[in-house]
């Protein structure tokens, strides 16, 4: 983009759950019954476009939303974020597999000009301790959700459902079309994009089959504590 930074990934969040309703949801017809607050930007703009009433808002103004009747359903990120902002006292119904936000990174930019100043240890020591707070952060939020979806389905009266099979393709066909729009009308989007795309060409298809089997083995387990 042209500008002198030094930028470095860390603490990714995700995948976030597709939210918390105040009935069940089993098709979506069911999910355009109701005002639900999404993110702004693409992931808004991709559930309005599948005929769900999406509403952007910020993360203070959801909770007093629900009680008011504002919104219907909502959005925030994970088993414990959410159950610290308290949705689980408002909303019982909780569907986690969501399409919408599948990572969020925080960032850490340092000027160019300073990076290059430094010397090539410190610079490696940067980008270590970056690395480190990615592992870290994925292995802590993998446990403390787990440990978060457990109390509210145990004692908070949380109930958990799979998400509707019809939103995975209606969600995707949106998304693909919103991004291949902004790419249309946008030169450094394009070449985020067309990055993003080439990288999936390899590693999706690997990573998709060695991951099948430790999702099915891991479904069979969940299942067995039901």
């Amino acid at each position: 983009m042209g500008v002198n930074v030094k930028g470095f990934m860390l603490q990714p969040v995700g995948p976030e759950a597709l939210g918390w309703f105040k009935e069940p949801i089993n098709s979506m017809a069911d999910f355009r019954k109701y005002r639900f607050r999404t993110p702004p930007g693409i992931p808004g703009q991709a559930y309005k476009d599948i005929g769900v009433a999406s509403v952007a808002m910020g993360g203070g103004d959801i909770l007093p939303a629900l009680e008011k009747g504002t919104i219907d359903a909502a959005e925030w990120c994970c088993p414990k974020p959410d159950s610290v902002f308290g949705f689980q006292k408002v909303l019982k119904h909780y569907y986690l597999q969501g399409l919408h936000q599948v990572v969020v990174n925080a960032d850490m930019y340092i000027n160019g000009d300073i990076y290059k100043s430094m010397t090539p240890v410190q610079q490696k020591a940067i980008e270590v301790a970056a690395n480190a707070s990615l592992s870290k952060s994925m292995s802590y939020r993998i446990y403390e959700n787990g440990k978060a979806l457990k109390k509210l389905t145990e004692e908070d009266g949380v109930i958990l459902h799979d998400t509707p099979a019809d939103y995975f393709p209606a969600y995707m066909n949106a998304a693909k079309a919103l991004l291949e729009k902004n790419a249309s009308e946008n030169a450094f989007f394009k070449t985020v994009y067309d990055s993003q795309k080439e990288f999936a060409k390899i590693a999706v298809p690997f990573w998709a089959g060695s991951q099948a089997s430790n999702a099915a083995l891991g479904k069979a387990y969940a299942d067995t504590l039901k």
